[in-house]
């Protein structure tokens, strides 16, 4: 029987894209889909024929506030900041369209940013499934992430873990303060409010990470559906083909190194890619820059007969056909370049990236530089190293490409039956 869904995401590309490909996955099995995010997603959205409806924060004022893009990505508070000070503040506003749009829904479905998804389920006792997009999203005590904030806790053992994970639990409701004030006036119990570190729901929780990237921990919240990742990347619905000029580069030469920084840690690159234009050009090797739009004409003066730049391009065009994506960890990102199955390296830049990254170099698939110390002499150290990866680069790209994330999310969702939720 044909369902109603609502999915809801706040971010970058990478909070995007999955959602997005979930959506076009149930819209092809006969269900009505509606996906709910920032206003500069719609037009994307609605090119692949799934009804939007726009969600505040508008994210787009981060391209032109470079204040606000540096406390974004900071390596330290950037989280907090993000949280805080940029998705909390309207989450009233959210709510109450939320909760206009999902009445009548048979689930939703909600990304860790869309605070206000799970106040709506418990409102209206809608089956609501959340989804952890990247390991460090699930905290496990079996497999603790890397986290800027805590470096400590790879190093303790599940049973200290336990009581450092519940005082993390505690700050939740310091942090997601302005969440419990709305559900206190909401009439909805404490229990309602998502949890930052951890959170989980008992209708369903879906893994939106290859299982070859962690593996399921006996502390994963019940009951969870390992999906993998769920991929996504073209321009809009209309347009998915190379530039002729990337068609015409690849064609020039030896495969390029591919350089990206995603959609959120490229609105604030440092010295990123100037570093990566010295290491290249030392070395006599060929590269593609993909800078975005707002850095573009800065970078475009870059330009070689051994370099190519670029505003985007998807991922899945590339990555393949290059000799190593140097990246900044983003989740989305980084699953583009293990489906690639070539080498990467990764420059992370906050929140999950260290932690995508570690784990990266944990399976011999990539190396690492922190971003503090990124710079010439290192990349090119590293693009030395990298061909010894390709083998267990290109093993791991055949385990992700033989996954079908979309089937097994949509799989989910369409068995979640709709009975009342117990909060």
């Amino acid at each position: 029987m044909a369902k109603q869904v609502l999915i809801a995401t706040i971010g970058s590309f990478g909070d995007l894209h999955p959602y997005l490909a979930i959506a076009i996955g149930l819209k092809q099995r006969g269900h009505s889909v509606t996906l709910a995010s920032s206003a500069m997603y719609r037009e994307k959205v609605e090119s692949e024929g799934i009804r939007f409806v726009t969600i505040p924060p508008d994210l787009a004022r981060l391209e032109h506030d470079a204040v606000m893009r540096r406390r974004a990505m900071n390596t330290l508070d950037g989280t907090r900041y993000v949280v805080q000070e940029l998705f909390l503040p309207p989450i009233e506003e959210a709510y109450r369209i939320l909760l206009e749009e999902s009445r009548g829904a048979d689930v939703l479905v909600g990304s860790l940013g869309a605070f206000a998804l799970p106040l709506v389920a418990a409102k209206l006792r809608i089956p609501y499934l959340s989804t952890a997009l990247q390991p460090a999203a699930v905290l496990s005590k079996f497999d603790p992430p890397i986290v800027p904030a805590m470096p400590f806790l790879p190093m303790l053992s599940p049973s200290i873990l336990h009581y450092v994970y519940a005082g993390l639990h505690t700050f939740n409701k310091t942090l997601l303060k302005k969440a419990y004030a709305l559900a206190k006036n909401e009439g909805l119990p404490a229990s309602a409010v998502p949890q930052l570190f951890g959170h989980s729901s008992p209708d369903g929780n879906l893994i939106l990470f290859s299982k070859h990237f962690m593996r399921a921990q006996p502390d994963f919240p019940q009951p969870t559906t390992m999906c993998g990742f769920p991929f996504y990347d073209k321009l809009d619905g209309r347009q998915f083909a190379v530039d002729p000029d990337i068609e015409s580069f690849f064609a020039a030469g030896e495969p390029p190194y591919v350089f990206t920084l995603g959609t959120s840690a490229v609105l604030d690159p440092g010295a990123f890619y100037n570093e990566a234009y010295t290491a290249v050009t030392r070395m006599r090797k060929r590269a593609i820059f993909l800078v975005g739009r707002g850095n573009y004409e800065h970078y475009k003066k870059m330009e070689s007969d051994r370099l190519l730049v670029c505003q985007y391009a998807p991922h899945s065009t590339l990555m393949p056909r290059g000799a190593v994506t140097i990246h900044q960890g983003g989740i989305g990102t980084t699953a583009q370049a293990l489906r690639a199955g070539k080498p990467m390296i990764v420059v992370p830049f906050s929140h999950d990236q260290p932690d995508n990254a570690a784990r990266c170099v944990k399976l011999g698939v990539g190396l690492s530089i922190p971003r503090k110390r990124f710079n010439a002499n290192l990349l090119q150290q590293a693009l030395e190293a990298a061909p010894k990866l390709n083998e267990l680069a290109r093993s791991m790209g055949v385990l992700i490409q033989s996954e079908d994330a979309v089937a097994t999310a949509c799989e989910k969702i369409e068995a979640t039956q709709p009975s009342p939720r117990t909060i």
